[in-house]
């Protein structure tokens, strides 16, 4: 790199000063004015560089100079101008738009520095340092994706900015751009393969975006690099099961019980995976582990009750949970099925006050507002009911079950069946292959006497599930409501005297 002294003494050999004489003093008043920058007085400065200027005003370098005093006087203003007439003598001046650059960046004007060290990057592509500066300005003005390519640029311009890459990773994390992210990590990857800290964040990234097998595959690379554990292992059970591979999901977690036969997590795991394969029989055996070894945690208890609801014994369901409520009185899931067991035993009572006390605990909960709003109508309660089936349905446009059971209720009462009708269809809308929905809309269509719409429903409804004894009762009906409609009376003439 060229001395600055050097350069400045060029630069003055070149003076168009009309005396030799002329150009000492200007030289001697550009030398006094560094002395004096370098000294911190700017103020002088000033005054020695404009003495220079005077003698030429046409050297770039002089009012380089000047506008770096000014800058640092705070003078913003009069820097930019001579910085503008040192670019209009040099166009490709790095160090004047550089400091014009860093002056817009000091007054927060974003977009003219922006502009700026465009310039440079066109001057310049190579340089980091302004591909670094561009991305800081474009995450100013939260332009996310633009600052994830410059420090991406910067990288592929060198691999060994990885400070920047990991930036970008901040960015798009923050920024909720998972896909950015996904493809940074890869990157970061490429240069350090076995970073864990990488490869899991790549694992959280395509299990949210549900790429279970690229999830699945990072798994074995950290296993590969720091060994297996029972974490792991659920991990990637839990992906085997949503990769629909539920043998190899279980078989997974029987290896992680023979790492450690006394993990709660991986006995839990088991017997929910045991208990979708309808396994009960040995999911009663790793369950009794549970209860036996963690007393003090309420799935083992809350497994049993979900086998006896799955079985249609909810009468069991509250043998297995009733006893150790007192303990769990916080736990939802115990305050739920205990609600939810007492409902299907027609215990409206308990159920209402376990069911409430659920959705105390967790006031998100629909499915505990779908079974008060059950039971609410089957005790005739309506209005507590109609609640929350307009919560249901308000809170959630895509609820079908909500604007079906609402429907059915309203029209079992005799009530607004126009409003039932456009709840119906709606239902119909979101689950058209639904058994019971297709039965609602029909019978909505028999209570208002359109019986070849209701026909043609609940027909549909039969096809879906014929052994249903509700849809069947309820065809039957409507066919000997239509048939007696059709018949012609028959009208006996009277005798005339």
């Amino acid at each position: 790199m060229i001395n600055k002294f050097l350069l400045i003494l060029i630069c003055f050999a070149f003076l168009s000063a009309n005396t030799e004489q002329e150009k000492e003093i200007a030289l001697h008043h550009f030398m006094q004015g560094e002395f004096l920058m370098n000294q911190g007085n700017y103020a002088l400065a000033v005054l020695e560089f404009q003495d220079a200027i005077d003698l030429d005003p046409n050297a770039a370098t002089i009012h380089i100079s000047i506008a770096d005093a000014y800058r640092r006087l705070g003078k913003g203003k009069r820097s930019e101008d001579h910085l503008m007439i040192a670019l209009d003598l040099d166009p490709k001046d790095l160090e004047a738009r550089e400091m014009l650059g860093q002056l817009y960046l000091a007054q927060n004007k974003f977009i003219d520095a922006e502009l700026v060290f465009k310039e440079l990057k066109i001057l310049d592509p190579d340089n980091l340092d302004y591909l670094f500066t561009l991305a800081d300005l474009a995450r100013l003005q939260k332009n996310w994706d633009l600052a994830i390519d410059y420090y991406i640029e910067g990288y592929q311009i060198n691999s060994m900015s990885i400070n920047g890459l990991e930036q970008a990773l901040q960015i798009a994390l923050t920024s909720s751009s998972f896909d950015r992210a996904e493809e940074i990590c890869a990157l970061l990857l490429e240069d350090d393969p076995d970073n864990i800290k990488f490869l899991e964040t790549i694992r959280d990234l395509t299990l949210f975006s549900r790429k279970f097998d690229v999830a699945l595959d990072m798994i074995h690379r950290i296993e590969n690099i720091q060994g297996t554990t029972t974490e792991l292992l659920i991990q990637k059970s839990a992906l085997y099961e949503e990769l629909n591979d539920p043998d190899k999901a279980l078989n997974v977690m029987f290896d992680a019980f023979e790492i450690d036969s006394l993990n709660v997590n991986v006995l839990h795991r088991i017997v929910s995976l045991l208990l979708d394969k309808e396994e009960n029989e040995k999911a009663i055996l790793y369950n009794q582990l549970i209860i036996d070894h963690f007393p003090d945690d309420p799935r083992g208890f809350i497994n049993n009750a979900v086998m006896a609801l799955s079985g249609k014994k909810p009468e069991e369901a509250i043998l297995a949970l009733s006893p150790h409520l007192d303990r769990f009185s916080q736990d939802f899931t115990m305050q739920y099925l205990l609600g939810t067991a007492y409902y299907q035993f027609k215990d409206y009572g308990n159920g209402k006050i376990h069911l409430s006390q659920a959705l105390a605990i967790f006031p998100e909960s629909r499915n505990t507002k779908h079974n008060l709003a059950l039971i609410y109508d089957t005790t005739g309660e309506w209005d507590r009911s109609d609640k929350f089936y307009m919560e249901l349905i308000s809170t959630d446009s895509t609820d079908a079950q909500a604007f079906n059971n609402y429907a059915y209720s309203l029209v079992e009462r005799g009530e607004d069946v126009e409003f039932a009708l456009e709840l119906a269809m709606n239902a119909i809308r979101l689950a058209p292959k639904s058994a019971p929905y297709l039965d609602t809309i029909g019978w909505i269509y028999f209570k208002m006497n359109r019986y070849e719409e209701a026909v043609d429903f609940i027909r549909q409804s039969l096809s879906i599930d014929p052994e249903n004894n509700t849809i069947k009762d309820h065809l039957d009906e409507v066919v000997k409501a239509k048939s007696k409609e059709t018949t012609p009376k028959i009208h006996q003439v009277e005798k005339q005297d």
